[in-house]
């Protein structure tokens, strides 16, 4: 039983020690914003406007990829589906050919764009102080998703640091 009380007091102290240490952290979010203004507001909103951007360019490769291999499988299909015989009820197959040679052009222009935007993005870091001001800004700024930016911000600084929510001991 005394193993576990000492045990407990550990995580206790360990717990206090962390709830003080994100205590100091947002008060001095607040510091940062209160102390730089508006210049700490332009660059904190700028560093998250980068942020989303990165995530938009990322999301962005990927749709037209996507949309590249569907419009190929497309035409594939409607190709196909050309040089079969014709079926009463189906409308519209005389133009297969044609569908299939505009979704063609359109994949590979896709692809050619695709191929354009090589390497990824990089958006600029966040410390834990300045999340903790982002989202302070962000409140102010009346925007009801604060908590979220925050959070987006808080994950890419603890990726771009390489931190897995893992302790070190």
């Amino acid at each position: 039983l005394g193993g576990l009380k000492e045990k407990a007091g550990e995580v206790a102290e360990a717990a206090t020690g962390a709830v003080k240490g994100r205590m100091d952290t947002a008060k001095g979010g607040k510091k940062l914003v209160d102390e730089g203004g508006p210049s700490a507001k332009a660059a904190l909103l700028a560093k998250s406007a980068a942020n989303d951007a990165v995530v938009s360019d990322k999301e962005a490769s990927k749709l037209m990829s996507l949309s590249a291999e569907r419009l190929k499988s497309a035409a594939k299909k409607l190709r196909e589906a050309a040089g079969m015989p014709d079926v009463e009820g189906i409308e519209g197959k005389e133009k297969f050919a044609s569908l299939a040679d505009s979704f063609e052009e359109r994949a590979t222009a896709y692809t050619k764009a695709v191929s354009l935007l090589t390497g990824e993005m990089e958006g600029p870091a966040f410390s834990d102080l300045e999340t903790d001001a982002l989202r302070l800004v962000l409140a102010q700024e009346g925007y009801e998703w604060a908590y979220e930016k925050g959070a987006a911000a808080a994950g890419t600084a603890a990726r771009s640091v390489g931190y897995t929510g893992e302790s070190a001991a």
